[in-house]
């Protein structure tokens, strides 16, 4: 055969091949861990080959029946012979069922608290769509980052360990996040309790019923002195405590001496505080100038 001739041919082969590798061109597969657990689903929430983190993934994957009891290894092959860019299932690699697991939504609150049963300082408020009771969270929710000041509304998997009755939380996604108030955890601590006044000045005025209560969300306060009711504002930082536009009833009663004391302390602006066991401890220029006791429910 001539020379012209072979290279006519070949010619000829390229041409006819030529659309099949444009069309190769046009597509890319790539693999995806596919978290369980999601409601709703595009958007699903995967992981690429590459990746540690969870991302969200918009497009719809054709071909993909999504289960959420299940955790999905799959593969997709991805079409590019448009603008938009379409997805479809080439292969499931691996599909396990999540035992033992249930889905929550969950508000969590905007500060750690702390809870005697666990005897723990840090432990999350949270509570579910079925209730308007907080409940403590000692566990952690892993892949959640949380953040005091802000209150969440977020999708979590809770999953039995084993035979035991203790369980382990990961997030799935945070539906919502709101800040609230820029008030440290400590401030959530002091408003589960009323706070009785102990001593004042180093005397012992436990039966004047003097008291104290926070209000965390707000950044408020409230009590009396054991005749006037008062309320204000109070603001943490550190270890100091500022109360400011602090106001309060009028009447006329026999234990003015306490009343006078008690607000010439709560107008003094470096103020420092600590908590040692049950008491609520004020100081200013280093002296002890206020002592409460916690009440408990």
């Amino acid at each position: 055969m001539k020379k012209s001739s072979i290279q006519h041919l070949l010619l000829m082969f390229l041409a006819l091949l030529l659309p099949y590798q444009n069309l190769l061109a046009q597509r890319s597969s790539f693999r995806l861990k596919v978290k369980s657990g999601l409601s709703k689903a595009p958007p699903y929430l995967v992981k690429y080959y590459n990746s540690n983190q969870w991302e969200k993934f918009y497009a719809k994957i054709l071909k993909f029946d999504y289960d959420p009891k299940f955790e999905y290894h799959i593969k997709v092959l991805k079409h590019k012979n448009d603008s938009h860019p379409r997805y479809s299932l080439m292969k499931i690699i691996s599909k396990s069922l999540m035992q033992n697991t249930e889905v929550r939504i969950w508000e969590v609150g905007e500060n750690y608290v702390y809870a005697p049963k666990h005897e723990q300082m840090k432990c999350l408020q949270i509570k579910s769509d079925k209730s308007n009771k907080w409940e403590y969270l000692s566990a952690p929710i892993h892949g959640f980052d949380y953040q005091e000041g802000y209150r969440y509304r977020v999708r979590v998997k809770k999953t039995k360990r084993g035979d035991t009755d203790s369980f382990n939380y990961s997030l799935i996604d945070i539906l919502s996040k709101e800040r609230t108030n820029e008030l440290p955890s400590v401030a959530a601590f002091l408003a589960r309790f009323k706070w009785n006044l102990l001593q004042l000045n180093g005397k012992d005025v436990s039966s004047s019923k003097a008291s104290m209560g926070f209000d965390a969300k707000n950044g408020t306060i409230e009590g009396t002195t054991g005749c006037n009711i008062f309320w204000g504002a109070f603001h943490i930082k550190g270890n100091k405590i500022t109360f400011n536009h602090i106001a309060s009833t009028m009447r006329s009663c026999n234990t003015i001496h306490i009343e006078n004391e008690f607000f010439q302390i709560f107008e003094q602006k470096k103020i420092q505080f600590d908590i040692a066991e049950q008491t609520l401890n004020l100081y200013y220029d280093g002296k002890l100038v206020m002592m409460f006791g916690l009440e408990r429910e």
